[in-house]
């Protein structure tokens, strides 16, 4: 099952998700950014980059409906 939800823009916005993608790394729960394994401090630059685009977050479950991983992929405005 895949839950989707679009990457936030700002500073304090770069500063929350950062820390929440921290949790989520803490917590074993991998990381992707356009499918490749990434960590915390790459999706948000590319967050806090993406002109013209923004990210979705697809939120990758296992059977219990546990998070186990989070792709961010790019999306055209």
């Amino acid at each position: 099952m895949h839950n989707k939800q679009k990457c936030p823009n700002g500073n304090r916005a770069a500063a929350l998700l950062k820390r929440e993608l921290r949790n989520y790394e803490r917590a074993g729960t991998h990381l992707y950014l356009e499918g490749q394994l990434s960590h915390a401090e790459k999706i948000v630059s590319a967050c806090m980059l993406a002109e013209g685009a923004g990210y979705m977050r697809d939120f990758i479950e296992d059977d219990q409906e546990k998070i186990r991983g989070i792709n961010f992929v790019r999306i055209y405005r």
